[in-house]
């Protein structure tokens, strides 16, 4: 009786060379894997998805966006930031000085725009990290479902 549970138990087991060859299967399937995986840092980017301009205008409309859009960021900071939302604060600084309102916008904009880069790139992390994950573990179904 023992000779018949020992044979069964060494039919039950894997072979080394079984073993070998999955491991080895396993290693190329991440290698095609990690190169399959778009990466947060190698992704194409166009600007003419940012820009909102009509077809031929993109580079006028990018530079008034330069001149623009920091120079509003300079002074809504100055304004809710410095002068703490009061008007009468607000109308003592000397707007005329566009370049210095412009280079607080400006900075003001950077640390907007690397904060964002940040969020998208935590936010990519957490998507290949949930891919992985039911990579790893496929949801189980039972009968009936």
């Amino acid at each position: 009786m023992d000779k018949n549970i020992e044979k069964r138990f060494q039919s039950a087991l894997i072979s080394d060379s079984a073993r070998d060859s999955a491991k080895v299967y396993q290693r190329e399937n991440l290698k095609v894997r990690k190169q399959m995986e778009e990466d947060f840092f190698n992704q194409s980017l166009d600007y003419r998805n940012f820009v909102f301009a009509p077809e031929g205008y993109e580079g006028l409309m990018l530079s008034l966006y330069i001149l623009i859009i920091p120079y509003l960021m300079g002074l809504s900071f100055l304004f809710l930031f410095v002068a703490e939302a009061n008007y009468e604060f607000f109308l003592q600084f000397d707007l005329a000085s566009f370049f210095v309102i412009w280079a607080i916008g400006y900075e003001v904009s950077a640390v907007t725009i690397l904060v964002g880069i940040f969020l998208a790139w935590l936010k990519h992390i957490k998507t290949r990290w949930n891919k992985e994950q039911l990579r790893k573990k496929p949801p189980r179904q039972g009968y009936g479902f």
